[in-house]
């Protein structure tokens, strides 16, 4: 009774604390923004309304969520097992180009087998650019890190080259082929509303993670080299062989964001597919302390700010690149939680001994 008290006081704490860093954030993005002479009010309510104002807009917010929710969950399971994948925005690029391909030139097939065809594509795609790092890890020793960086890189420009010449529609300019209607995903509500499969994707990959890192022995044993890769080999965890597995399962998710961007709301691929997204997995892990069920909320936040930040900046005069400032103003309170910690228990030691 007493172990559940404490680890709901720890959960309690963790959410106390990631809302103090987000209110912060907000505070000093409005600090700056009578520093430079506009309405912090009429910004943020800008913000709210484009994101949220209507159902067209809200679904739109949502439907930004998904990709946002696929990466966020990729860096999520890669941390719980101690490995920094930053590489999630290459692997989004390859799983997108997989999905593109198999989209496009996949034409014998039903929409019931063209889809799952499609998104396992993407998926493979993301693995295997997830697998290269990790292959070099295992064998070169090569930082997990700065291999996945470089990856990003070379996705990006593999990705142009490849829309760019022999993927190139003929009269676009940096666009494939469309997909097949039969692989694109069905949308969920009528026009203009754009939410689609897609969502329902994502919020059933949340569970599936949740699942795996709450009750299967895989899931225990990447939790378990995450938290103290040393004991864990004591104990006869494989740590090189969890640390393969959370990086070839967290490129594979990255690939299905992709994917689904691809198919659910592109309908080709296009220079450009991602916007930032495998970027944006990291600030939604961090937010949702790498819980699988918590990156729903956090993903909602960043694709809100997306969403808004075009009527901040046309209604309010802010530019949008203001919500980049909060997103990363969040993730240095966030890194200051330690510091939180400390006066927040030191708080309550007092006012429990002075109750005493």
């Amino acid at each position: 009774m007493k172990l559940n008290r404490e680890k709901l006081n720890e959960i309690l704490l963790e959410i106390f604390i990631t809302f103090l860093a987000i209110l912060l954030a907000i505070l000093v993005g409005g600090i700056v923004m009578v520093l430079f002479g506009y309405d912090p009010f009429k910004a943020y309510g800008a913000l709210l309304k484009g994101a949220f104002g209507n159902m067209a807009v809200f679904t739109a917010t949502l439907t930004k969520s998904v990709p946002i929710m696929f990466t966020g969950l990729a860096v999520a399971i890669a941390f719980k097992c101690g490995v920094f994948n930053i590489g999630a925005e290459g692997q989004l690029l390859m799983g997108a180009l997989f999905a593109g391909i198999a989209g496009i030139y996949i034409r014998f097939l039903p929409a019931v087998l063209h889809i799952p065809v499609t998104l396992l594509a993407a998926l493979l795609g993301g693995m295997i650019w997830a697998f290269i790092p990790a292959f070099l890890k295992q064998k070169f020793q090569v930082d997990v890190v700065i291999g996945t960086i470089m990856f990003n890189y070379i996705a990006d420009y593999f990705v142009q080259y490849m829309v760019l010449n022999p993927l190139k529609a003929s009269g676009a300019a940096t666009a494939t082929n469309p997909l097949q209607e039969t692989a694109m995903l069905p949308r969920l509500l009528s026009s203009p509303n754009v939410l689609n499969m897609g969502y329902i994707l994502a919020i059933i990959a949340v569970f599936i993670i949740y699942f795996i890192l709450r009750h299967t022995t895989s899931g225990y044993e990447m939790k378990a080299v995450g938290i103290n890769p040393t004991a864990s080999k004591w104990a006869g965890i494989s740590v090189d062989k969890n640390a393969f597995l959370a990086l070839i399962i967290s490129g594979g998710l990255a690939g299905l964001a992709g994917g689904i961007e691809v198919t659910g709301t592109l309908g080709k691929v296009v220079v450009g597919a991602s916007s930032g997204y495998g970027f944006n997995g990291i600030p939604v892990a961090l937010i949702a302390h790498n819980n699988p069920v918590l990156i729903i909320f956090s993903a909602l936040l960043l694709a809100s700010m997306r969403t808004g930040s075009m009527l901040m900046q046309t209604s309010a005069g802010v530019s949008k690149n203001m919500v980049d400032m909060i997103q990363g103003l969040i993730i240095v309170f966030l890194c200051a939680e330690y510091v939180f910690r400390y006066y927040i228990k030191k708080g309550l030691g007092k006012k429990r001994g002075g109750k005493k």
